[in-house]
């Protein structure tokens, strides 16, 4: 079982750094690149592991997926955009195995709007139809919630990237056995286009 809750620490510090800088050192401030106006697009990619939730998760199979995600996206400020994101899951372990649906209500929380890159942090939560069979989850159908930080590349024209780092949380939430829930470490990566 992976244990990744030492990567945390310097990722946020790194981030918390980048926050409190004057936009003048990392970069000529731009006309805004998204506003409460804009609307996105995307399809992601992206690889996850199980792992123990800083020592506290009970999280004991060991597990790891390909992911496909498809996303759409609403501005409802200048900084917080609200999607959803459609989840199709391929599992190579334990066994071969398939999951599949939709993040209805998820939102990312940019740190600004008028530069070439904006770091992010994202939460949302779904449902989930899987047939992998592992004493976490006691059920077909199950809640999924995921949560992390990314970073959105955005070029003056043409599509941009987003990559992320997030735990997706998959658990029944109570509903039939003893719920233990897999958390897994994910890295996404993907390709967004921002509409006018």
């Amino acid at each position: 079982m992976s244990n990744l809750s030492h990567l945390w620490p310097p990722v946020l510090s790194v981030l918390a750094v980048l926050a409190w800088l004057p936009a003048t050192a990392l970069g000529q401030n731009d006309p805004a690149r998204f506003d409460a106006a804009s609307r996105t697009r995307g399809l992601g990619g992206a690889w996850g592991h199980s792992w123990r939730l800083f020592g506290l998760g009970r999280t004991r199979t060991d597990s790891s997926f390909v992911a496909f995600h498809p996303q759409m996206g609403w501005f409802v400020t200048d900084r917080l955009e609200l999607y959803g994101e459609g989840t199709l899951l391929v599992y190579t372990e334990p066994a071969h195995a398939v999951a599949g649906g939709l993040v209805g209500l998820a939102g990312r929380l940019h740190l600004w709007n008028d530069r070439g890159w904006t770091p992010y942090v994202t939460l949302g939560g779904g449902i989930l139809w899987t047939s992998l069979d592992t004493r976490e989850i006691d059920r077909r159908f199950n809640f999924q919630i995921l949560y992390g930080l990314g970073v959105r590349l955005l070029p003056r024209r043409g599509p941009g990237w987003i990559i992320e780092a997030r735990n997706h949380h998959i658990s029944n939430a109570g509903t039939a056995g003893e719920n233990f829930g897999i958390n897994t470490a994910t890295v996404m990566a993907g390709v967004q286009w921002i509409l006018r």
